[in-house]
């Protein structure tokens, strides 16, 4: 049977692995770019073979997870679910998560789940924010306004209806940007000839290696974090998404995969699977004997 995983866990499949020591031969795109690092030409490569050829992925690079509760969050981090219809509401439906306050995890264990089982039973009074805090404040003596992550299902990114032409004329726009921003100043050039495929060094708290630009170190960091953002970060978002159309658009995997590595099934494709089970075992009756068995007293 095959089974579909939502966009958000096709995520976490892809930044589980650090894909530093990892060797794949390939393209990232149909012509050579020279705006990633090794690595990340590496992660790149990585990703189309999670779509391509999700045996081997999952044979030779990825790293089942480990679930812990971070206990961060009012619902613990689960294993992530697989699905076993296209069709599962499930799939396609955004999930929200909240942030605990700090002074509830200051305070332990204990509390930790008290204000969980709190605010789950009290959640229908987010619609209404003031008698939410006003509640909260009396409960537990905090003031908290409660921070809501969303975790987008509906689409593997923002580019979700986009055909396979429309993301490679959005790809060679941002390489062509990208390539007149080199060219843009003197300063551009100088730090991006020796720093551009390694940008993400910005985010760094050590020195820059060889910095022969003629900028400080905090100033190039400032440059590279905005190009890596501007440039980078989009282009990679387009590459993955282009990946997935051209290779795998409906995140289809073989279940015993989804097994064996760790994932559970959605309960309520559980929930279907047994059903129709049930059906079709009524179904094998005849009527008559269908009604004996629906008459039993259980």
């Amino acid at each position: 049977m095959e089974a579909y995983i939502t966009s958000h866990n096709a995520q976490k499949i892809i930044n589980r692995n650090n894909f530093k020591n990892i060797q794949l031969s390939g393209e990232v795109y149909k012509h050579k770019l020279h705006i990633f690092s090794k690595n990340e030409e590496n992660s790149l490569l990585a990703i189309q073979e999670l779509f391509k050829n999700p045996e081997k992925y999952f044979k030779e690079i990825y790293n089942p997870m480990i679930v812990f509760d971070s206990k961060k969050y009012i619902y613990k981090e689960q294993q992530p679910a697989y699905h076993t219809s296209k069709d599962c509401p499930r799939l396609h439906s955004d999930f929200t998560n909240f942030e605990l306050p700090q002074e509830i995890i200051e305070r332990g264990d204990a509390e930790i789940e008290r204000f969980r089982t709190w605010f789950i039973e009290n959640r229908y009074l987010l619609e209404r924010p003031d008698a939410f805090v006003m509640r909260l404040e009396l409960a537990f003596k905090i003031k908290y306004n409660p921070k809501a992550i969303s975790y987008e299902n509906s689409g593997f990114s923002d580019f979700k209806n986009y055909s396979l032409e429309q993301l490679e004329k959005e790809i060679d726009s941002l390489i062509k940007e990208a390539g007149r921003y080199f060219y843009a100043s003197g300063k551009n050039t100088s730090i991006l000839r020796i720093f551009g495929k390694y940008s993400a060094c910005a985010f760094s708290e050590t020195s820059l290696y060889n910095n022969n630009t003629g900028y400080s170190d905090h100033e190039v960091k400032i440059f590279l974090k905005d190009y890596h953002m501007k440039f980078k970060v989009p282009l990679k978002k387009l590459l993955i998404e282009y990946y997935r159309v051209k290779l795998n658009p409906t995140l289809e995997f073989a279940e015993t995969f989804m097994d064996a590595l760790g994932f559970r099934k959605c309960g309520a494709c559980k929930k279907r699977e047994l059903e129709a089970s049930v059906n079709l075992f009524l179904n094998t009756f005849s009527l008559e004997k269908r009604n004996e068995f629906i008459d039993l007293p259980f």
